[in-house]
């Protein structure tokens, strides 16, 4: 993520992520980057409908869900950013990582949890959250809680498990400290050995949850960055990553890694 030109912005219009794309925003001034402010139309008709008049229905569809885009988006500052719109057919949970992919140059996605409020729909984008995360080809996904506002990156924590790979991505994540001229801690989680952590900026937490919560709080940490690790099918289908259950529970920005393909 050193270079910031081109972000993607998911957003289903509602009124829990203007946070987060108040503070996609400011990420895009920090670096002079466009936006594309992406929006998932899922079709809302019966499956009966004969079909011409499916495709005449869903072409209504999308023309509404363009109008309700644009009103959300001129509820913001947007002076001086670069924004795109656009509005695709289909459902959010495939569809974010397949636009994505289809996109040259893309830098980074962001985007914001949902109200907790409803635990039915905190799911369902709790889904597409991590369908993001494992869909995507190479490309970070900030996921930005829910009423975060932005402020100058000047603490950050690389949170890995105690491994050989943890070393593989370590430059990626010092660029990105370096970008924000920030502190960078490296917080590994308890496995295996871990005797040979001689730095001071190494810490050893228990869990993602209240010891990583208390270790952010203590640090006045503004991000934290992971990696997605690669997974077969067997093990996508059986459960989540420890990245996925972190963009789940975090309370502050989380910034997951994608390691490249060999």
């Amino acid at each position: 993520m050193p270079t910031i030109k081109k972000i993607l912005f998911p957003t289903s219009c509602s009124e829990s992520s203007k946070k987060a794309f108040e503070y996609t925003l400011a990420i895009a001034r920090r670096f002079g980057a466009q936006i594309g402010v992406l929006h998932i139309c899922e079709p809302n008709m019966d499956i009966l409908v004969p079909g011409i008049l499916r495709h005449q229905l869903m072409q209504e569809q999308k023309q509404a869900a363009q109008r309700m885009l644009q009103n959300w988006l001129n509820e913001f500052d947007v002076k001086g950013v670069t924004i795109q719109q656009e509005v695709e057919l289909g459902y959010a949970k495939e569809m974010i990582a397949i636009y994505a992919n289809k996109q040259e140059a893309l830098d980074l996605i962001v985007i914001g949890t949902k109200d907790s409020s409803s635990s039915f729909k905190k799911i369902i984008w709790g889904t597409i959250i991590s369908k993001t995360i494992e869909g995507v080809n190479n490309v970070p996904v900030l996921v930005v809680p829910k009423g975060i506002v932005f402020q100058e990156i000047k603490n950050i924590a690389y949170i890995t498990p105690i491994e050989a790979a943890w070393r593989a991505v370590y430059s990626q994540v010092e660029q990105i400290a370096a970008d924000f001229k920030a502190a960078l801690y490296v917080a590994h989680l308890a496995q295996a050995k871990y005797e040979d952590l001689e730095n001071e900026h190494h810490v050893v937490l228990e869990d993602y949850g209240s010891a990583l919560h208390a270790f952010a709080y203590n640090n006045n940490l503004h991000l934290l960055v992971t990696v997605a690790s690669v997974r077969n099918t067997f093990q996508k289908i059986l459960k989540y990553s420890k990245a996925q259950k972190m963009a789940f529970e975090t309370l502050i920005p989380l910034l997951v890694l994608k390691r490249k393909s060999s």
